[in-house]
């Protein structure tokens, strides 16, 4: 490998999965260097193959599961990151705080990490070169508060922090080049739900919200440019009341997807959108309608996965079972696939 042209040696290693990258990164001081440079990560992202990942996190680890959808679907952990890092800030203690959520943007993990003193931090963590950045929030931590990280011009990042709960609420943003925060200076004429539970792709943010004055209307998307640094709203593929369960995830890093239901007793139905970024406009088409049984109710504060082609879905909530977290895959003809594991939080 050493004796190939600097330029084809990358266009290989920038088809390698990001899982395995980490393993390479300790076998030779060039390719770690490689690694971490900002240029090769997004390349990477843009040239690498997309794995079907879940992520769960308890105490300072965080577990990468790969799910087979090709045979029989089944879902194995195969790698475990710890968030120990040297440059702890100095008023931390890696025995007194816990990663309590996990935000994801371009293979990047934003994890909010709650003290037993309910002091809070961010930690932006690329769990393969092991790079971390440490954040102090501007307030203490409540139960309503949400973070998200997105990029925007030049390939950099901030971080949006969403706290209040209502219309009684108000947006943050971190911009970690200048290491300051500020008020974004906006009207909110909408509101998040009580998890407030956002999806980073391409540049934006996107939520699913509700408005006072369209209280008839029930629910919709909206959006956080940050580069612009503006909301927008769009459009949903139905109307849905505002009791109904809405909640979002990204497919292959392209496309948004949606899952919706109206009621206990009533179908899940899954959406996905065109190809974010292609058009001005964002459609919807629905992939799979699925049964669920009432204790496999997908809440706002779960997370899923769609694959379009296979038609399957792969499902964790809140659902825990015996001091497990239940995996939940579910095919199109309903059949349900069930996997345990202890228990954490997902993404």
């Amino acid at each position: 490998m050493s004796e190939l042209p600097e330029h084809l040696l990358e266009e290989i290693l920038y088809r390698v999965p990001a899982m395995s990258l980490k393993q390479l990164g300790s076998t030779c001081k060039g390719w770690n260097c490689l690694f971490k440079d900002r240029r090769f990560t997004r390349k990477h992202l843009d040239k690498g193959p997309k794995q079907f990942l879940i992520h769960m996190s308890k105490g300072l680890r965080v577990r990468s599961m790969s799910v087979d959808l090709h045979r029989l679907p089944h879902v194995k952990v195969t790698v475990e990151f710890t968030l120990i890092n040297p440059k702890y800030p100095s008023c931390l203690d890696q025995d007194q705080f816990e990663i309590y959520k996990v935000s994801h943007c371009d293979g990047l993990l934003l994890c909010v990490c709650v003290t037993k003193e309910d002091n809070t931090w961010l930690a932006v963590w690329n769990p393969c070169t092991g790079q971390t950045r440490w954040i102090q929030p501007k307030s203490t931590y409540d139960l309503y508060d949400n973070y998200t990280l997105g990029s925007y011009q030049n390939n950099s990042y901030n971080i949006l922090a969403h706290t209040g709960f209502g219309y009684d609420h108000e947006f943050q943003i971190y911009e970690i080049n200048s290491n300051s925060w500020r008020i974004i200076d906006a009207t909110l004429e909408f509101k998040l739900g009580y998890i407030g539970r956002g999806v980073s792709l391409k540049g934006k943010t996107y939520w699913i919200a509700s408005g006072e004055e369209e209280k008839r209307l029930g629910k919709f998307l909206i959006s956080f440019d940050y580069t612009t640094e503006r909301f927008e709203r769009l459009c949903l593929p139905n109307k849905y009341p505002c009791y109904a369960t809405l909640a979002l995830s990204v497919v292959r890093e392209e496309k948004l997807s949606m899952l919706s239901q109206r009621g206990i007793k009533a179908k899940a139905e899954i959406w996905v959108t065109n190809k974010i970024g292609e058009t001005q406009v964002v459609s919807w088409s629905m992939v799979l309608a699925l049964d669920l049984q009432p204790k496999r109710c997908i809440g706002e504060s779960g997370s899923f996965l769609v694959d379009e082609k296979k038609r399957v879905v792969v499902c964790c909530d809140n659902i825990r079972d015996q001091g497990k977290t239940t995996v939940h895959i579910f095919g199109e003809d309903n059949k349900v696939k069930q996997v345990g594991f202890e228990v954490g939080s997902s993404l």
